[in-house]
């Protein structure tokens, strides 16, 4: 394959890269969480796995025993990467060069959109590795390891993206997420993060909803009800405000 080949694949695959990890959607699990029932909550901090938030979550998640494919980890299985021509090529091109960091993030991106997370997130390893300062693919380490549920490696990629970037809002709401998601959650932690981003966009639409959330798996009625209150100012069309409004109404 052409260097001129490899360049305008790495920058095709770049762009879908980055916009599906970090445009952070209102669709995007990660970026807002979906109210649990309290009984949810209960069985999370048991030391239960922890289920999805909600259904578009168990998309995000690699089933039990999936493989790895070639390359950066050493072993081959059953992925669509494994036979894939452009997964192969971009493997290739990153392991001959591995010191060329466009070429570890297309490698990267490729894996991502296979579904791959852990061949992905040995080749943003190698490009976190040569550009340790690079927010951009920090922030994808940080969303692959969250889509493997890793949530604690997940945070400490989010927060050398806040150390860089402290205003980082999005970065910042992902952050909150990740403590919220833990086994066991913690929803205190959360908060804090939740209420970091509101602190600099007071009408951030994701963190207000998560906000809202955790803040009903702590039973407190006041906090859930002044965030909702705010959310549906921000956003009335908000598809968590009707399970949001019917789970305080309940709350005794």
């Amino acid at each position: 394959m052409s260097k001129n080949v490899v360049f305008c694949l790495t920058g095709l695959a770049l762009g879908l890269f980055l916009g599906f990890l970090l445009a952070n959607d209102l669709s995007s699990e990660r970026a807002a969480i979906a109210p649990l029932s309290q009984t949810s909550a209960a069985s999370t901090s048991t030391g239960a796995t922890a289920p999805p938030l909600d259904p578009m979550a168990m998309g995000s998640e690699l089933p039990p025993g999936h493989p790895e494919v070639g390359g950066a980890s050493g072993a081959t299985g059953g992925s669509p990467a494994a036979t894939s021509a452009q997964a192969q090529q971009a493997m290739d091109a990153a392991d001959r060069a591995p010191k060329d960091f466009d070429l570890q993030m297309n490698a990267a991106a490729v894996f991502y959109q296979m579904r791959d997370f852990n061949t992905a997130a040995l080749y943003l390893q190698r490009a976190v590795e040569l550009k340790p300062k690079d927010i951009d693919a920090l922030t994808a380490l940080g969303n692959t390891k969250y889509d493997t549920n890793d949530f604690t490696g997940a945070a400490t990629y989010y927060e050398r993206v806040l150390a860089l970037q402290p205003k980082n809002t999005d970065v910042q709401t992902d952050l909150g997420n990740t403590y919220f998601r833990r086994n066991p959650p913690d929803y205190k932690r959360a908060i804090a993060e939740y209420r970091k981003t509101l602190a600099v966009d007071p009408n951030h639409e994701k963190a207000l909803q998560n906000l809202a959330a955790a803040a009903l798996q702590l039973g407190d009625k006041k906090m859930v009800r002044e965030t909702v209150d705010n959310l549906a100012t921000v956003n009335p069309n908000n598809p968590a405000l009707s399970s949001l409004r019917s789970s305080v109404e309940s709350m005794p």
